[in-house]
């Protein structure tokens, strides 16, 4: 489990296909600390540390996730958001976020003003009903909130630190962005479609 506030960028150092996916090193500050089986969300994608030394760890990525997120698109040098998993202690700033890719999407469009930004991204059918104007979202792993809601697309607002602290400022119109929408509609849908 998550809060969507990202703590670094790390950088793909390289990947090593293999017969269950990938293996990936990524390359991060010496200040994020990690150890062997802890959960990493690696632009949005909870994954599991299997190697690591002081400024680099290895994690496995599984053919489905690879599949189901921006993952097959990540080249060596490219910036990833990374989290490390929510500790009992940790203030939640965010929202629950599990590291479970919904969908990938793209930016349609970039707003920019003095140092903030308005984002809109496309629309998948298959989140529209989870998008609800002033609600959570995590996109790249980076909880947002939906700013407004449209037929095809939702737009968010993000602050300078935002696009400082993320890999926000690397993005395009164009580019793909992993989605992962609020947990909290999903059990509700889930709860009321078996009273049906």
């Amino acid at each position: 489990m998550f809060t969507g506030l990202v703590e670094t960028k790390g950088v793909i150092d390289s990947f090593e296909k293999n017969d269950d996916g990938m293996v990936l090193r990524i390359k991060h500050k010496e200040n994020f600390d990690v150890e062997v089986n802890d959960s990493v969300a690696c632009n949005g994608v909870c994954l599991t540390v299997i190697n690591k030394n002081n400024n680099s760890f290895e994690v496995q990525l599984v053919t489905e996730t690879i599949n189901r997120s921006t993952a097959n698109l990540w080249k060596i040098k490219d910036e990833l958001n990374l989290e490390r998993a929510l500790l009992p202690s940790t203030r939640m700033g965010g929202h629950f976020v599990q590291g479970h890719v919904d969908c990938v999407t793209s930016v349609e469009n970039i707003r920019y003003f003095d140092k903030s930004s308005t984002w809109t991204f496309k629309m998948d059918k298959k989140i529209s009903k989870y998008i609800v104007e002033k609600g959570s979202i995590a996109l790249n792993g980076v909880s947002l909130t939906i700013a407004e809601k449209l037929i095809e697309t939702f737009s968010i607002a993000i602050i300078p630190h935002t696009t400082e602290l993320t890999n926000f400022g690397t993005l395009s119109i164009g580019d793909s962005v992993n989605v992962e929408v609020d947990i909290l509609g999903k059990y509700i849908e889930n709860f009321y479609g078996d009273k049906k």
